[in-house]
């Protein structure tokens, strides 16, 4: 069985999110790979102790399927393992370094905000660097990152063109928080020239496309920005939402 494979139905066992879009792993060692098997096997016949134990060896030896699973085991706190953000931290180092670009992203969230239970202090330049590496690996979230961090001058100088070129790069993803700041931008004219129908358009794909709770910030800007819009300006707003949506492949 494949890395994906066996990652794909341990996340259907765990109900984890064990994605491994755009990753480009190094090939394990015999050994490494001899582990995380073992650990896979343990798992299917129930034995998690053992499981961790044989994916921890794994992880030890440079296998980033291994750090992965333990990443999120242990940020979850389920298989049998208490939540410890301190080795959730730790694999999912691991795991990033081996190319894992989820890994990546959800390690520059970390930087992003610190972490004071584990004595790790805000640090945007670290965020930046992990951000980029999901990025360059086509991650819409890390994308959207990326930009946030030029536009706020976190970890780089100020720069709204390079914020928003990766903006829309994210959008193209159909990541759903992209759409939404690319609305609020053109909306208030943030850096562009304001454009109500566009700004409108993009907050109803932000709708389209975001996951119930992605759908709250869309929402609330919807609501901000009702009073602005004239008459007809809603009808093409969706005519453009539908324009986009036509000419990226569909629903």
């Amino acid at each position: 069985m494949t890395v994906r494979k066996s990652l794909a139905v341990l996340a259907a066992a765990f109900g984890l999110n064990l994605a491994v879009t755009g990753a480009v792993f190094a090939a394990p060692s015999p050994q490494a790979e001899a582990a995380y098997e073992r650990g896979v096997a343990a798992q299917r016949s129930g034995d998690m102790e053992a499981a961790v134990t044989e994916w921890q060896e794994a992880a030890g030896e440079g296998h980033v399927g291994a750090a992965w699973i333990l990443a999120n085991l242990y940020d979850k706190g389920v298989g049998g393992v208490s939540q410890s953000d301190a080795k959730t931290y730790d694999y999912l180092l691991l795991a990033a370094r081996g190319g894992q670009p989820a890994a990546a992203v959800r390690l520059g969230e970390i930087y992003l905000q610190g972490n004071e239970r584990i004595g790790l202090k805000r640090n945007y330049a670290q965020a930046l660097k992990s951000f980029e590496a999901g990025a360059l690996a086509q991650r819409g979230d890390a994308q959207y990152y990326v930009s946030v961090m030029h536009r706020n001058g976190w970890g780089t100088p100020v720069d709204r063109t390079e914020s928003l070129r990766w903006l829309l790069l994210s959008a193209n993803k159909r990541y759903a928080p992209a759409f939404a700041e690319l609305g609020r931008i053109h909306m208030e004219g943030e850096g562009v020239a304001q454009a109500r129908v566009d700004g409108w358009g993009y907050l109803l794909l932000a709708n389209r496309f975001g996951t119930p709770e992605q759908r709250a910030v869309p929402d609330e800007l919807m609501a901000k920005y009702e009073g602005w819009m004239k008459p007809g300006e809603k009808d093409k707003a969706r005519d453009m939402a539908d324009a986009w949506i036509a000419s990226h492949g569909g629903a």
